[in-house]
């Protein structure tokens, strides 16, 4: 919240009915990405509020969270499209994972984002 400038609760109500994925090491969570159920965000199952924290970024971490949400995503939902809703200047980081650009880039909390979805 204080890195992306958004100082406020950011309580949307969906996290009773996620996946919550948790990486750690030494007792620190280093790492978080929550699944979100069909129907309740975008029509399919969608990978969101993917975090690591700075020490652990450019490394395998991120990358190993994002390929076990989207694993969980094909075990929980089969056969679904799965969406994320990215920050723009990330969109080429999704890309490697699958991921393809929809729609138009819009404005969430004064951050560009995009709409990209990974097809079964």
């Amino acid at each position: 919240m204080i890195e992306q400038n958004c100082l406020y609760e950011d309580i949307d109500g969906m996290d009773p009915d996620c996946l919550h994925l948790m990486h750690g090491q030494d007792d620190e969570l280093i790492a978080y990405l929550r699944i979100v159920p069909p129907g309740l965000h975008f029509k399919n199952p969608a990978l969101g509020r993917i975090i690591v924290t700075p020490k652990y970024r450019g490394g395998s971490t991120g990358p190993s969270l994002i390929h076990e949400g989207i694993s969980l995503c094909r075990k929980h939902y089969w056969n679904l499209p799965i969406s994320i809703e990215a920050q723009y200047p990330l969109e080429s980081y999704y890309r490697q994972f699958g991921f393809e650009s929809c729609g138009e880039v819009y404005m969430v909390d004064d951050i560009p984002h995009i709409h990209m979805i990974l097809n079964p």
